[in-house]
């Protein structure tokens, strides 16, 4: 395994702009169906009818090597933020390169594939979003 491990991808020309991989993300780590509070961002032109851009994290590491407290480490390929070694400084929402790093009720969250099942990657119906090693 590189040392980014693994990430979500998407293929574009599978993405229908559904949403359902916003919803479900937002609903399984907030329990809200909220897009904006979302660890995966799509951004569909209905228009169009095509895919202009998803953002996913990237398992960079990027937050990792910022976190001033440690609370970020790399766990089976995954970058995690253990909470109760959190400061909730903040400092990974600034770092994070694609700015999906949620924060609710002053905790920081990021996406951790669902603890190996991304819920994201399930309920796509048409199978635009994997996961990759």
């Amino acid at each position: 395994m590189g040392l980014q491990g693994k990430r979500l991808t998407v293929r574009p020309e599978l993405c229908t702009g559904c949403s359902i991989c916003e919803l479900i993300c937002s609903f399984t780590k907030f329990r809200v169906f909220n897009p904006r509070k979302s660890m995966v961002r799509i951004h569909y032109n209905h228009k169009l009818g095509r895919l202009e851009k998803a953002v996913t994290c990237s398992q960079c590491g990027a937050c990792m090597a910022a976190c001033p407290s440690g609370a970020i480490r790399r766990g089976n390929g995954v970058v995690i933020i253990d909470h109760s070694r959190c400061g909730r400084c903040l400092t990974c929402v600034n770092t994070c390169p694609e700015g999906l790093i949620q924060v609710v009720d002053g905790t920081p969250h990021k996406c951790d594939l669902c603890g190996g099942i991304p819920q994201c990657v399930r309920y796509c119906v048409r199978g635009a979003l994997n996961v990759v090693s």
